[in-house]
């Protein structure tokens, strides 16, 4: 069922995706969104904190989108195969577009209160868990095959560059327009992003309907395709590691690290977390300007070995500069593991199953960080110091890393 040498699934065969319509749309749409949503986790944060006075509830706030989007990421992916992905991603956007002008008119009669923010969080995390499986699945059916990788780069890239810019930009809006301007904006954003996302033109292979039975009949054989071929549970329990003892720990664990370790301030958890996405950025772009077609598998495990290098190398830095060059090293590495195995994987599967395969790799990555979160903090608890876990975490990766490339030559050949 894997297929070795399929040229495109619908794609428009040219050789560059800036000239591909489809493609242009879809990074006009990524960009609005991935701006919008930056602009809406950041003001929603600094409002909660400064407004309202309720940093402590700023967990309340993540449970409230986390555990419906790992949910819902369990059936997005049959989701995505048996309807029009564009159409999930539209709906997705447009209602999230929708909320937020809600928001702002909430804003505007007054009211806002924690659970206000408690309850977008919980509709944006099951829209989310839906746009990013359709997001996944729609890109090898508009791209050519041999396009893949830097087309993921450039989606990699725009999301990366959201990350550095929006917080910035959306700090600027509310200081100089208030909450209902930066919050408003985001609404427009994500608007403009679905509209784009109508009018792209994508071939329909996918039947709707179906009955109950039949739904869970695909998403049974989903499991069931990965379960056969040993490259692609191999990416995806990699993913899993990755994101439970590397993302999870750094994630949550580096503003402890800045403040107990590196004895630093807001501004050197902010100088840090920049330079993670410095180096993911830079890392984005090398692979986009490479456009990697061979030994994407190689590249993805060594670039996995590396990363829990560089991690292990944060865990021991006590010096400021030490700690972001290391951090910016990190962030390279896990560009380049992370997009050639996600251009293997939508090169190697079957265009009816890559709904199901792109929505289980969201899952072991973005839908298992909370659990990462919980198992951080269950060791935390015993007084564990936290560079202690993120040098645990890295060493497990290495380890695994090394098994895998040893142990599994046709993940070392995978092109």
């Amino acid at each position: 069922m894997i297929m070795e040498a399929k040229e495109v699934w619908g794609a428009e065969a040219k050789p560059s995706v800036f000239q591909n319509k489809n493609f242009l749309l879809l990074w006009g749409a990524a960009l609005l969104s991935s701006f919008g949503i930056s602009f809406f986790l950041f003001s929603q944060s600094w409002y909660v904190v400064n407004v309202l006075g309720l940093e402590a509830s700023l967990g309340l706030i993540y449970v409230a989108s986390s555990i419906p989007r790992l949910v819902f990421m369990v059936i997005s992916g049959t989701v995505a195969d048996r309807f029009s992905k564009t159409k999930i991603m539209f709906l997705s956007d447009m209602i999230r577009g929708l909320l937020l002008i809600g928001l702002v008119i909430w804003f505007f009669t007054g009211g806002i209160t924690v659970w206000t923010f408690v309850g977008f969080a919980f509709f944006f995390g099951i829209l989310d868990a839906f746009f990013w499986a359709a997001e996944g699945a729609i890109v090898p059916t508009i791209i050519h095959r041999d396009n893949l990788t830097r087309g993921n780069s450039i989606i990699q890239m725009t999301n990366q560059t959201s990350f550095i810019l929006a917080p910035m930009l959306a700090g600027v809006m509310i200081a100089f327009g208030g909450y209902e301007v930066v919050f408003g904006m985001t609404a427009v954003m994500l608007l403009l992003a679905s509209v784009l996302v109508f009018l792209m033109r994508v071939p329909a292979t996918n039947k709707d309907g179906g009955n109950e039975q039949k739904f869970w009949e695909s998403f049974k054989e989903g499991f069931g395709y990965v379960r056969q071929s040993r490259v692609l549970t191999l990416l995806l329990l990699t993913t899993v590691f990755m994101n439970l003892f590397l993302v999870g720990p750094m994630t949550m664990g580096l503003p402890l690290f800045v403040k107990t370790i590196l004895q630093g301030s807001a501004l050197d958890f902010s100088l840090l977390e920049a330079g993670l996405a410095g180096g993911m950025l830079i890392g984005s772009v090398v692979i986009g300007v490479m456009n990697i077609n061979q030994k994407r598998g190689k590249i993805a495990i060594v670039a996995v070995f590396m990363a829990g290098i560089m991690f292990a190398g944060l865990s021991l830095t006590t010096v400021m500069w030490m700690s972001i060059t290391m951090l910016g090293l990190f962030g390279l590495t896990l560009s380049f593991s992370n997009i050639p195995a996600i251009s293997a994987i939508q090169s190697m599967v079957e265009e009816t199953m890559i709904g199901r395969v792109m929505g289980l790799l969201s899952l072991a990555s973005m839908g298992l960080i909370p659990v990462s979160y919980a198992l951080t903090s269950i060791v935390l608890s015993y007084g564990v110091p936290i560079n202690t876990i993120m040098l645990s975490g890295s060493l497990l990766v290495v380890l695994y890393a090394s098994f895998v490339f040893v142990r599994f030559k046709e993940l070392r050949e995978l092109n």
